[in-house]
């Protein structure tokens, strides 16, 4: 069942005989008031819940971001409330949570009621199973399918697992963040999900884990590509990013000359192939041009220009009018842009804008925009966000919506001249209260 919890938060519980449905006022206050301040997107209660970030956990009730929700297709949330006794409502619980994730929003579990799973009959038994195949059938990505199902084959022992292609296709399309920044939380979800969960099933998990490979990649860590120049403040930024990334593999790139360096080692390896490699890309003070392919990937980019003027970078070179087409490409293609003071910010907003980024999907998931473009002169937004990759909230709208005009860094420029955006949305609300004002009638004696 889903009903509205609060301000622009909903309950999700599954429809069975013995669920704990009922929260206490004080778990539901906590939960609601963790949503609406944005520190989180759900909220699931669980035993032994430690206000910990999860994957998915076995709960009756979820709470939720509405927005966040919006993203998830309808038959889930009808298998979760469908009491009829034709699926597993708590499979595709555990399943909801997985797609949450997938599609950037994250989960906090704390610790509240839930009801053990009862003994069941072959026939749930069987339910069960075809609920687990059909969710390992559309959550993992392309690299992480193959030794997820076949781990998950060895533990049922089962010849094969099902295929369902078009809502596979459906589940990927719309997810944001990539497998490897998810696999530190995996697999007390897949034990969750298939259901191992005393210490004789956890065992022979394990053995499956490690004679499907599924061992190493979930043990591989997040694959980072960073692109800078080979001198200046744009080469110390992406250094010092790079000392911050412990526990990460990081690839450096030089703009131009195409080095590759892994730590101290020099790569002999195809610059095109570094997209394909990567988890996230990082463009310091550098464009598409430095690493052909990056713009037609799905991984995650950061575009910082937190070390250049970027009206002078437009303007100052040569070939200003390429430069003036790479921005545009970049800004069609950034989920992260990065500017070194709220002036810079104010240009990077309207370049954004001028490729109709600042839409309906980024401002409804953040009204501040700042997941979108923000400051970040000391380089803590860049690191966190390379330790939790997620792609824009317009994501889904493919394909990338194109300019409406050609004259698209126009805008950019009338925005500097007229003091930014900011500046020009305070003009149009005083205009608006003028207008307001001259037209309320007038008081007469």
């Amino acid at each position: 069942m889903v009903s509205l919890m609060g301000r622009g938060v909903v309950v999700v519980t599954v429809t069975l005989a013995g669920a704990t449905t009922t929260l206490s006022d004080a778990l539901r206050l906590e939960a609601v008031s963790r949503i609406e301040s944005g520190s989180t997107e759900a909220v699931c209660f669980t035993a032994d819940g430690a206000g910990e970030w999860v994957l998915a956990a076995p709960c009756d009730v979820l709470l939720v971001a509405e927005a966040a929700l919006s993203g998830i297709e309808p038959e889930l949330i009808t298998r979760i409330s469908d009491g009829s006794g034709s699926t597993d409502p708590r499979t595709a619980m555990l399943e909801l949570q997985w797609r949450l994730s997938l599609n950037g929003h994250r989960v906090l579990a704390l610790d509240g009621p839930t009801t053990p799973r009862p003994v069941s009959t072959v026939v749930d038994e069987q339910r069960r199973v075809a609920a687990i195949l059909t969710a390992l059938a559309v959550l993992p990505g392309t690299q992480l399918y193959g030794p997820l199902t076949a781990a998950v084959q060895l533990y049922f022992d089962l010849d094969t697992i099902g295929q369902a292609p078009s809502l596979r296709e459906s589940v990927q399309r719309r997810r944001r963040v990539p497998d490897r920044a998810l696999t530190r939380l995996m697999e007390p979800a897949v034990a969750h999900l298939v259901g191992a969960e005393d210490r004789a099933d956890r065992e022979r998990l394990n053995a499956s884990f490690d004679a499907s490979g599924l061992r190493a990649v979930l043990t591989e860590p997040l694959h980072v590509v960073v692109v800078a120049p080979d001198t200046g403040p744009a080469r110390v930024r992406a250094e010092q990013l790079i000392g911050q990334l412990d526990g990460m593999t990081v690839r450096l790139v030089t703009g131009g000359s195409g080095e590759i360096l892994q730590g101290d080692t020099r790569l002999d390896c195809s610059l095109v192939e570094q997209p394909l490699w990567a988890d996230v890309i990082v463009l310091v003070a550098s464009t598409f041009d430095d690493v052909p392919g990056a713009a037609r990937t799905d991984v995650p980019v950061v575009v910082d220009f937190s070390t250049i003027d970027v009206v002078a970078w437009l303007l100052e070179a040569p070939l200003s009018w390429h430069r003036s087409t790479a921005l545009q490409e970049l800004m069609t293609r950034a989920d992260l842009v990065l500017a070194s003071n709220d002036r810079q910010r104010d240009v990077l907003l309207g370049a954004l804008a001028g490729q109709v980024r600042v839409n309906a999907a980024v401002y409804d998931e953040d009204p501040s925009l700042l997941s979108l473009v923000r400051t970040d002169e000391s380089g803590i937004a860049l690191a966190d966000f390379c330790r939790r990759p997620v792609r824009a909230a317009d994501t889904n709208l493919r394909p990338f919506v194109r300019p409406t005009k050609p004259g698209d860094l126009a805008m950019a420029m009338h925005y500097l001249r007229e003091g930014g955006p900011a500046a020009l949305a305070g003009r149009v609300a005083a205009r608006v209260k003028r207008l307001h004002t001259s037209r309320a009638p007038r008081k007469t004696r």
